[in-house]
């Protein structure tokens, strides 16, 4: 997000800061991850709460960062920081302050544009030649629509969102809602503000109802050519690799990243940080809860390779036929007798 504020502003408007070793004379142009940060932007480190099911941000991550600040609860030497009482307090405190200082510029419509009359374009937004907005779409501020892009009836492309060239977005879809994030505190979960986008490749295909949440600070992203069938979810900080076909119903976890060329079934769930790799196979109802090689296929729950599955899968089906037999070999006492331990390992191994 950015935000091109002097540090002195930043700080007038955080409740609780308590110690500030950035240099005074620091313009703040964008908050940034950690690992994308540069000397001109501000990293936010959250203290999401020791009940939170979402992983810590490392100390060797802030460490290793090049950011200009980094705004925290917990003092990092050797690093230009912000120091404050409470995180999300004084970040949605900034956030609520740029919105209400951001300056409206007019939408800007190719004149080859067609936009139905009951659609909405927000003011910022970008509209490019050929494209084509519905019945009810909605392009929210600052968002880019590139050429020859078709938002159906009730697509809603929202703020700061960017569909590229020949994309599709079918209806009903939403893109840019906020990500799932939270702090989880003894009073409750506290919502953490998303200011990121979603950046949509060229040819891309999002299908009726999907959901493809804005990053938190930086991007989610879909890569050229890549197809997502009717109601996919695609969490905050998701990365998803150029060709790649999702179907439906299949729901992927924050920060998880999908290669090129993969083949993603319906219903299936995909664990946050997992990686994907290129050319790599779901099978539909799997549960990936592992990182996936490049050309692997796999399938379950959880999901393993899919010649593994499949022995086990054939291995189950056998268990019934191997009770009876084990039953029939048992005398009155519950007990199987050597010869007939034997008898009954040769029926069922072949040897």
């Amino acid at each position: 997000m950015n935000i091109n504020l002097p540090l002195q502003t930043i700080l007038a408007v955080m409740p609780d800061v308590r110690m500030c070793t950035a240099g005074e004379s620091l313009i703040v142009q964008a908050i940034k991850p950690l690992e994308y940060a540069t000397a001109n932007d501000l990293s936010v480190v959250f203290d999401v709460g020791n009940a939170s099911v979402f992983d810590p941000v490392s100390l060797k991550a802030v460490e290793a960062s090049s950011a200009g600040a980094v705004l925290s609860s917990v003092d990092v030497p050797g690093k230009p920081v912000i120091l404050v009482g409470d995180v999300v307090n004084a970040y949605s405190a900034l956030i609520a302050y740029v919105k209400q200082h951001e300056q409206a510029t007019p939408a800007q419509v190719a004149a080859s544009a067609v936009v139905h009359a009951t659609a909405v374009v927000a003011e910022g937004a970008v509209i490019g030649d050929g494209a084509m907005i519905d019945a009810l779409a909605y392009v929210g501020k600052r968002a880019k629509i590139g050429n020859r892009v078709h938002l159906h009836p009730g697509a809603k492309v929202l703020d700061d969102c960017v569909v590229d060239d020949d994309s599709i977005i079918q209806s009903n879809a939403v893109i840019g809602s906020d990500g799932y994030g939270y702090q989880v505190t003894r009073r409750g979960m506290r919502r953490l503000p998303h200011v990121g986008s979603v950046c949509i490749g060229k040819g891309v295909e999002i299908g009726a109802n999907c959901m493809v949440d804005r990053a938190l600070f930086s991007q989610t992203t879909i890569g050229d050519g890549a197809k997502l069938d009717n109601g996919v979810h695609v969490a905050h900080n998701v990365q998803i690799g150029p060709h790649t076909a999702i179907l439906a119903q299949t729901g992927i976890a924050g920060s998880a990243k999908i290669g090129m060329g993969c083949q993603i079934g319906g219903q299936v769930a995909i664990k946050d940080h997992v990686t994907i790799g290129d050319g790599a196979k779901i099978v539909s109802k799997s549960a990936v809860m592992h990182d996936v090689a490049p050309g692997q296929t796999v399938c379950g729950i959880p999901a393993i390779p899919f010649t593994q599955w499949k022995r086990m899968t054939v291995a189950l089906a056998k268990v019934p036929d191997l009770l009876k037999l084990a039953k029939e070999h048992t005398n009155q006492a519950g007990v199987m007798p050597a010869q007939k331990v034997k008898q009954w390992w040769h029926r069922v191994f072949g040897a």
